[in-house]
């Protein structure tokens, strides 16, 4: 329970300094102090002056006794209607003194209330819009940590798998004596230190994540000898463009894991990126076994957590397609605002 009212007073206490109330903003405040001495001039006399001061005063205290209790969050949800209540009586009283003419208990109950009302409507609807904001902000920084949170644990399922079946070819071709054991070390090297430098982001461009797929292909290529080719056909003005990472390479590691090692011939993977009607377009196209048409294409693992990561970035305005194109060949698209 007190843990829950210290959270409570905690959001409280920041809701009020960014609503800049507890006299954060003198400007209003001194303002209103030259309004109502010029105005004295010409209204003193009437109930209106009387009654507009002293809900002014009324709102000021209120504002001021706010942001002093400010400090004790753990009390706050408790002190803040003592500090309305304070203010409103303040207001109340300064209005009963400088009113010309004597009111009825009636009349008085009645402006009680009215100054109760008034402090609490300027007291309260900023505080509302500050915990409304807060509380967005704080879903959207869950939001992150969660689409972090997946990113990590994306890159812990591909990362140590792919490793680990590179690795264990390394050590057979290091054994065989065979020629392609040093450039699969450089292979493997380059992509380390490309991967490694961006695990810890959450931000990548198109160009970077080129740089790792380009390295993963280049060691697949040597992993599959003669069985896979490949090109990376991205222009370089595209290659800023900022993208999230591990959008690409999921959609390459797919099309080698169900396009080109099932086939006996192999095939080849191609990567292309287009700007089209304010979208960019990254296309993964593969030459091997062609799409199984009693199957719903698409909807494997890697490609599901694809798609919910850009639910969760892009909602509508993005989309994931897997099918054949005009040539025959596979082409998996992913389309980007």
């Amino acid at each position: 329970m007190s843990r829950d009212l210290s959270w409570q007073g905690g959001e409280l206490a920041q809701a009020l300094r960014e609503e800049g109330l507890g006299w954060q903003r003198p400007g209003p405040l001194l303002a209103g102090l030259v309004l109502f001495s010029l105005a004295a001039v010409w209204w003193r006399g009437h109930p209106a002056w009387a009654l507009s001061l002293g809900l002014w005063l009324g709102h000021a205290a209120t504002d001021g006794l706010s942001g002093l209790l400010a400090r004790h969050r753990r009390e706050l949800p408790s002190l803040l209607p003592l500090a309305l209540l304070l203010g409103a009586a303040l207001g109340w009283a300064v209005e009963q003194v400088l009113t010309p003419l004597p009111l009825s208990a009636e009349a008085r109950l009645i402006r009680a209330w009215l100054h109760l009302g008034f402090g609490t409507l300027l007291l309260g609807l900023p505080l509302l819009q500050g915990l409304r904001r807060l509380r967005a902000v704080r879903r959207v920084e869950q939001e992150r940590a969660r689409l972090r949170a997946e990113l990590q644990m994306l890159q812990a399922q591909i990362e140590p798998h792919f490793l680990f079946n590179t690795l264990a070819t390394l050590r057979s071709f290091v054994r065989q004596g065979s020629d392609r054991a040093l450039p699969l070390l450089d292979a493997v090297t380059g992509f380390l230190d490309t991967a490694l430098e961006r695990v810890r982001r959450t931000e990548s461009t198109l160009g970077e994540e080129c740089q790792i797929v380009e390295h993963y292909l280049a060691i697949m290529a040597l992993r599959l000898g003669g069985r896979l080719s490949w090109r990376v056909e991205v222009d370089e003005a595209l290659r800023g463009l900022p993208l999230p990472p591990l959008m690409l390479q999921p959609l390459v590691e797919n099309a080698i894991q169900h396009g080109i090692e099932p086939s006996e011939s192999g095939g080849e993977v191609r990567v292309q990126a287009l700007r089209q009607d304010g979208h960019l377009q990254l296309r993964v196209i593969n030459s091997g076994c062609p799409l199984n048409p009693g199957e719903p294409a698409g909807h494997g693992l890697a490609l599901a957590n694809l798609r919910q990561r850009l639910q969760a970035l892009h909602g509508d305005h993005a989309a994931l397609t897997l099918a054949t194109n005009a040539d025959g060949l596979t082409e998996a698209t992913l389309t980007l605002p």
